[in-house]
């Protein structure tokens, strides 16, 4: 039986933090056991998620947390962190977001061309927006340019990205956009609960067949 390992990369959203009590639940395990069905392949989908992990760290741990494991296929998953101003270390909102569109950009290209040099194939994939279940909503800027202004910036620095470098892209966030009902996924205003990892492990499920 044909073996493919596929590294789920990204910050809470990949980990889990609103299912992690049933890893069943998240994303990566219903890629992981319905494309093995699909497909009649052994696949493995291995977490390499870490809460409010940002480009600019995750790509001093690609070494350690991608490519020791030798994986065919690489999903990554950032965004919601890079343009938040929310700062976890302090507990504070600053007034700029965490890593610049320039450097989000840079950080991703990095990434990419580690993961490519390393033999596997990456998968890029734009964040899931907010809702104003976000508990800094009210923060000023989110209230004078709209809550997604710079998620939905990030959004298209990796749709630029993914027709820049060839790489194949699943549109979490356009899907999220388009319809209203996915609000309720995301009861926290930023982390998916179960459905909300249902609705994106479809997404992926239906993009890795065409793989």
């Amino acid at each position: 039986m044909k073996k493919i390992t596929i590294v789920a990369l990204g910050d809470s959203i990949t980990n889990g933090v609103r299912v992690d009590v049933e890893e069943k639940d998240t994303y990566r395990y219903l890629l992981q056991e319905e494309l093995s069905q699909k497909t009649g392949y052994n696949i493995t989908v291995i977490n390499a998620g870490v809460n409010g992990d940002i480009t600019s760290t995750a790509v001093h741990r690609l070494k350690r947390d991608v490519l020791s494991h030798s994986p065919n296929y690489v999903t990554i998953m950032f965004g919601v962190n890079d343009a938040g101003y929310y700062r976890p270390v302090t507990d504070s909102m600053a007034d700029t977001p965490r890593v610049l569109p320039v450097d989000f950009e840079r950080n991703l290209e990095i990434i990419v061309q580690t993961i490519q040099n390393g033999g596997a194939k990456p998968v890029l994939v734009t964040p899931v927006p907010m809702n104003n279940a976000y508990a800094h909503k009210d923060f000023p800027a989110y209230v004078e340019n709209g809550l997604n202004y710079l998620v939905d910036r990030y959004a298209d620095i990796i749709r630029d990205l993914s027709i820049k470098m060839n790489i194949p892209l699943i549109d979490v966030h356009k899907a999220f956009s388009a319809d209203p009902k996915t609000e309720s996924f995301v009861p926290d205003g930023i982390h998916p609960n179960k459905e909300g990892h249902r609705f994106i492990g479809n997404l992926f499920i239906k993009e890795f067949i065409k793989f």
